[in-house]
């Protein structure tokens, strides 16, 4: 047992995290009750998508060792994996206040804030673990790559080299110095630094996926379109295997669930799903309530942001507000018309749990604010949206599909069901058809008070057409709007959008012509919606 123990400590001195797992292994099959060696084979377990497996090991670790505060960071690692943010965060808590000088738990509870958009907390934490061990390279590169994504590109390279210096090989700082470069627009350079990092065709690591989309990212600024789809190709075939294990059994993505919707809308009453009568104006909390939405890629951040720049405005960024309606609602076939036949109370009640998540993600109380819930899934929801709110004001972006469906499959997305879908140019395709079609029945047959805002319009005539969007919604117009890139950067957007949304007025129409060969083989799905919107 003692050589066992000797060896993880070798493994994890050389950063062979999976080597010590495998010594960890044994060792707690031959009955070892260290600390360590539950931490490391829950690790693995986590790395295996067997959450519930590694939950067990750490809770029957703690049941004999309550104050070892590593077995709090690991349980906090795992509800970080599971999306379980909240617990994962009152797990790494308690193990700062059993030891406020462990590095580790700062390091943790920092990835928990960034997994969650809170990107300047997540900054803070960091920070704290590179200052309480300066000699550690996961927490520079971890820093490093925030910062870099915050546009912080000249202290982000600070932090990068200091972790490539401890650790010449840690691919997460090479990445950062990659991101510097490609907003700094020196392609060559950025590939120079991942070209390297890519040659293993058997890394499946999950930071590989980052690795090669900012590696297709710079072979596309560089004019490479060939070698920027294969990237692609790589890094989305990675996504699917990595992150498929984490579905539901019979589940690939969400097309299904989207299909589900869509039969359910079609065959509700849209009597019944829109009742204006029934909420005064003045009974929402919020002088102006703005639902904006769309499918993803298609311009939902730019709009969020030129929102959120006017007086009295808070915004926020893809949360999961409608979840307790969601669940009851939308899963099942007769859902939508059991949404229309229920009682004022149940519907108050949803509407205050509604609210109340949105003043957490918020972070402050939303009365008399203009509130902006921005999130390009809510397309699918305005069945939802329409019953619970039909006072609120819906801004719905169009964008040409192709450049839609383009961005999607070249995007690092953070995983859900929906981006799954994204994985493959037909899936994603798909995924914008089904969203459409929901979304046209939407408006067609239920009363919502909808703008279209068109994406290649917004950056053609920035100031008409952003006017036209606040008579819309009854607010005065300000030229506040037109410096959106400084509230980006002020807010610290999270989207995958956040790169041009900070270099202005960013127009990424007709992204998709030098991908149409590849495109070819979704032109059967997308242009009848190329044609519907006058894209043709």
């Amino acid at each position: 047992m003692t050589d066992l123990i000797a060896q993880i400590d070798h493994a994890l001195d050389a950063g062979d995290v999976a080597a010590a797992a495998q010594f960890a292994e044994r060792a707690l099959q031959q009955g070892s009750k260290n600390p360590i060696v539950y931490n490391l084979a829950a690790w693995q377990r986590e790395e295996d998508g067997r959450f519930d497996e590694a939950e067990a090991l750490i809770r029957d670790a703690q049941s004999r060792e309550p104050n070892e505060p590593t077995l709090y960071v690991a349980l906090g690692a795992v509800k970080r994996k599971q999306g379980q943010l909240k617990q994962a965060i009152e797990a790494i808590e308690r193990a700062l206040e059993l030891d406020p000088g462990f590095a580790g738990a700062w390091q943790e509870r920092g990835a928990t804030f960034e997994t969650g958009g809170a990107l300047n907390d997540a900054v803070s934490d960091y920070r704290q673990a590179v200052q309480l061990d300066p000699r550690d390279p996961a927490a520079h590169a971890a820093l490093a790559s925030v910062l870099a994504r915050q546009g912080f590109g000249a202290d982000a390279a600070v932090h990068a080299h200091a972790a490539l210096q401890l650790e010449p090989e840690n691919m997460l700082a090479h990445n950062a110095l990659a991101h510097v470069a490609l907003e700094e627009r020196r392609y060559d350079d950025a590939i120079r630094l991942l070209e390297p990092c890519t040659r293993d065709l058997n890394d499946s690591r999950e930071v590989m996926i980052s690795t090669l989309t900012l590696l297709g990212d710079s072979y596309d600024g560089a004019g490479r379109f060939d070698d920027a789809y294969h990237a692609y190709v790589r890094a989305q075939a990675l996504f699917e295997s990595i992150h498929s294990r984490r579905l539901e059994a019979g589940t690939r993505d969400n097309l299904d669930f989207l299909d589900r919707v869509a039969a359910s809308l079609a065959a509700a009453d849209p009597v019944t799903l829109t009742c204006p009568a029934l909420v005064a104006p003045d009974t929402q909390p919020v002088a102006c309530h703005v639902i904006l939405t769309g499918h993803p890629r298609s311009g939902t951040t730019l709009a969020e942001n030129i929102l959120a720049s006017l007086p009295n405005a808070v915004a926020i960024e893809e949360r999961p507000t409608l979840i307790l309606a969601d669940q009851e609602f939308l899963n099942q076939p007769d859902g939508l018309n059991r949404l229309g036949n229920i009682d004022e109370a149940t519907l108050q009640g949803l509407r205050d749990d509604y609210w109340q998540r949105a003043e957490r993600a918020a972070g402050q109380q939303l009365a008399n604010k203009l509130f902006i819930d921005m999130d390009p899934f809510k397309g699918s929801r305005l069945p939802l949206i329409a019953r619970l709110f039909p006072h609120s004001k819906v801004v719905i972006i169009r964008r040409d599909p192709r450049d839609v469906v383009w961005s999607c499959f070249h995007t690092n997305f953070a995983f859900n069901a929906a981006t799954m879908a994204f994985t493959t140019l037909e899936r994603a395709a798909q995924h914008y058809a089904k969203t459409w079609t929901i979304i046209e029945a939407a408006l067609h047959d239920l009363a919502i008070d909808a703008f279209n805002l068109r994406y290649e319009t917004l950056v053609a005539d920035f100031d008409a057409t952003t006017q036209s969007l606040c008579t819309f919604l009854n607010v005065p117009w300000s030229e506040d709007v037109r410096r959106f890139d400084r509230t980006a950067q002020r807010r610290g957007v999270t989207t995958a959008s956040a790169t041009q949304v900070r270099q202005g007025l960013y127009d990424g129409s007709g992204g998709w012509r030098q991908y149409e060969a590849y495109l070819a083989t979704v032109a059967p799905i997308l242009d009848p919606w190329v044609e519907r919107f006058g894209y043709n």
